[in-house]
């Protein structure tokens, strides 16, 4: 009797045993599982550098852009991995969805065949600035004048006006900082800049006492956007995700307090 209980006790020993053993097996497939859908949770975006105020690493919480949108992906509890790239690159990566989107660009007919568009997260006052010692007193005076725009710049409606308006033929440099440095050359007549720019700002990035005169007034304004290739999978979903998100962060005063926050900084520029 006793060898057939402990026969018994073996069975029931070894049947424990292994619906323990079954059961850390599944708890441990589980938590692989739940890794790897935490890590396909951390989205790509893509965006530039040196975009003041709207991207800058050297600015406030990294830019203006870059806050508005990364308080949105919070609320949609979606964490995201931000990659700095030059501008061109970043929007074909993300045309090639190699990057969920990529911000903040403005819109272009061009654009518009291929990605989607967000509600716009910021607004760039466009203004016209010359050269310091330039002959150019008033914005009338750079009728039929060339204009410089950097390479990778789209041409967006606001700039379009200001090139139709006063008639303007366009030059490229690399970047806007070569636009000043054509502008102050005399190779360009003029060039755009957003109105949050002060020249103090750029005296610091040319190393050049007041390399150019900006006009106090702002000619148009530019949204920016951000922007999901049309061949990413389920676009329009993440697309319709982000804009009710980002018209939660408005809803509940966390984008008004991000503005605020950004305008009161630039204020002290």
């Amino acid at each position: 009797m006793k060898q057939i209980i402990t026969q018994k006790s073996k069975i029931l020993y070894l049947k424990t045993m292994y619906c323990l053993l079954l059961c850390l097996g599944m708890n441990i497939s589980y938590a692989q599982v739940e890794s790897k859908d935490e890590a396909v949770q951390l989205i790509k975006i893509a965006t530039g550098e040196s975009y003041f105020p709207f991207v800058d690493s050297s600015f406030l919480l990294g830019g203006w852009s870059k806050a508005l949108v990364e308080a949105t992906f919070s609320l949609m509890s979606v964490e995201v991995s931000f990659e700095i790239l030059p501008w061109d690159r970043g929007l074909k990566w993300t045309q090639e969805a190699k990057s969920l989107g990529a911000f903040p660009y403005i819109a272009s007919k061009q654009r518009s065949e291929k990605f989607l568009y967000s509600l716009p997260i910021n607004f760039v006052p466009v203004r016209l600035y010359v050269a310091s010692d330039s002959a150019f007193n008033r914005i009338e005076d750079i009728q039929g004048k060339r204009l410089c725009i950097p390479h990778g710049y789209s041409i967006g409606k606001a700039e379009q006006t200001v090139i139709d308006q006063f008639a303007m033929t366009i030059n490229r440099a690399k970047d806007g900082i070569g636009c000043v440095g054509q502008v102050q050359r005399g190779w360009s007549d003029a060039g755009l800049t957003n109105g949050y720019i002060q020249a103090i700002k750029l005296r610091h990035q040319t190393e050049t006492e007041d390399p150019i005169r900006i006009f106090p007034q702002a000619l148009s304004s530019e949204p920016l956007y951000f922007l999901i290739s049309k061949s990413y999978p389920d676009a329009q979903l993440w697309m319709d995700r982000f804009n009710q998100a980002f018209v939660q962060l408005a809803q509940n005063g966390q984008k008004q307090q991000i503005d605020q926050l950004f305008l009161a900084a630039l204020s002290k520029q």
